[in-house]
């Protein structure tokens, strides 16, 4: 009912809806509904007219969900990471939204109009044949939102769109990969605006807590669970000093990873918000690892690539068994 008399509707699609990609679709299309997809969501809508694979924190997105006359929400914590990252101070929620979700804890946290509490496919599934088709101008809501959430990138940090781009060659260069992230640049970049080309294929540390090192371990999992997918663990060179190990496991049980080593000598996400709080910068410049001869010692092979994308893309390219080990050398 509700659904059915909104002249246009927007989807918040959270990490619930993973593994219902194609009851997302469905019920994007018969709604002609945007679908802005929250981290751990991406992949879900891939190159679709209606996908917005763009952060609820960027004020283009907000836009949008403010705009709807009603917003559904499927499978999403809204979480600070992805809904207020900058901590403006409120979330991209409404009062009158529709929510559903397999959590009930999650439905009396942040309540909405009506709430259904149960599973995201199979609610969706249900929905499906109760819904009036709609022609919403959804497709041009969404593209125009993914050109405003770009250019807000460039607003936020010159180097953003730098950094995206290179999170975009590991797709092009490796379609259908697992992308493994840590708390790292490019990673911060791609949790703003990224469009994975496999379901459930892109998920890192940098959303929740953030833990450093959470990458290689992580890897070395979706390896094992996902027999024959190519593996990418994208992480800078603070985070790997945290868990180096894990390298080892990868070569032991001769995983297909590629290690893509982000390395700019620091921890500078951290050095960046400590600048932003007006604090001194402390503890954020350890010693970096020397990769080539770090690599050699677990027994990786090592290519080195300067911040391009076409260096990369050639280097990501090139044909691999078992773990390697890629440094992107940020610094000069």
């Amino acid at each position: 009912k509700h659904l059915n008399a909104a002249a246009d509707v927007v989807i918040l699609a959270g990490g619930g809806t993973r593994g219902c990609e194609a009851q997302l679709r469905a019920l994007a299309e018969q709604l002609d509904a945007a679908v802005i997809q929250t981290v751990n969501a991406r992949g879900m809508m891939h190159y679709h007219p209606l996908t917005v694979p763009a952060s609820p924190s960027l004020s283009s997105v907000r836009e949008l969900i403010h705009s709807a006359a009603r917003v559904l929400a499927i499978g999403t914590e809204f979480g600070w990471t992805d809904y207020d990252m900058y901590v403006v101070g409120d979330l991209p929620a409404r009062p009158d939204m529709i929510r559903i979700d397999a959590c009930a804890d999650q439905l009396a946290r942040l309540p909405g109009a009506l709430t259904l509490h149960g599973d995201a496919g199979a609610t969706m599934s249900a929905l499906l044949p109760l819904l009036t088709a709609k022609k919403a101008n959804g497709a041009a809501r969404a593209a125009a939102t993914r050109d405003k959430a770009r250019t807000e990138l460039a607003q936020l940090d010159p180097l953003m769109p730098n950094r995206l781009a290179m999170v975009e060659v590991i797709r092009s260069a490796l379609p259908g990969c697992l992308i493994v992230g840590d708390s790292t640049q490019a990673i911060y970049a791609a949790n703003l605006y990224y469009d994975h080309d496999r379901a459930g294929g892109f998920f890192n540390a940098a959303t929740g807590y953030g833990a450093l090192g959470y990458g290689p371990g992580a890897a070395v999992g979706a390896a094992i669970g996902s027999p024959g997918a190519k593996v990418v663990c994208l992480i800078g060179d603070g985070g790997l000093q945290f868990s180096p190990g894990e390298l080892r496991t990868a070569v032991d049980e001769h995983l297909p990873i590629t290690f893509l080593v982000w390395n700019n000598a620091a921890y500078n996400e951290i050095a960046d918000a400590m600048r932003a709080a007006n604090t001194e910068v402390i503890g954020c410049h350890p010693s970096p690892l020397n990769m080539e001869p770090f690599a050699a010692a677990c027994d990786l092979p090592y290519t080195s690539a300067p911040l391009d994308a076409e260096a990369l893309h050639w280097a990501l390219a090139q044909p691999h068994e078992g773990p390697r080990l890629i440094e992107v050398r940020v610094r000069a």
